[in-house]
């Protein structure tokens, strides 16, 4: 796991973390789910966007607060993921990456966390979520799942 923190001139954050299984392991689930775990193991989430491998959602946190996040999961041991986007910032993202003109966006219900530069970043990876989660496990060609 890296964690990058991006801060503009104004001060704005936002973070982008990239998991990486080891070569013999991968993920157990899908991108968004393993996002939602080590966000406090969310349950509810409101999709913007979808297309293919990428994913762009709002999740409340325990604090009541709302989170925008666009997750990319390339493969089964690679995910992607950057946080910390306002609503007019995701929004306008998500219209960018519209594949056609009819594709419809999801309605952004609350508004988005906005971070700054005292923000640490927001997930929870430690080893009990990984190995007794668990969310990772053997490579399915090696003899897992």
């Amino acid at each position: 796991m890296t964690i990058y923190k991006l801060e503009d001139e104004n001060g704005r954050v936002l973070f982008y973390e990239d998991a990486r299984t080891e070569l013999n392991f991968e993920f157990r689930h899908r991108g968004l789910y393993t996002v939602m775990y080590v966000f406090d193991d969310r349950k509810k989430y409101n999709v913007i966007y979808r297309r293919n491998n990428l994913k762009l959602v709002q999740f409340p946190l325990k604090d009541k607060t709302y989170l925008n996040v666009m997750i990319q999961a390339s493969d089964s041991q690679i995910y992607s993921y950057a946080y910390g986007f306002s609503n007019k910032e995701f929004m306008e993202i998500a219209n960018k990456i519209k594949v056609k003109e009819s594709d419809e966006l999801g309605e952004l219900k609350h508004q988005g966390l906005v971070l700054e530069s005292s923000s640490k970043a927001l997930s929870n990876w430690n080893d009990k979520l990984v190995f007794f989660t668990p969310l990772i496990s053997p490579l399915r060609s090696m003899g897992g799942r």
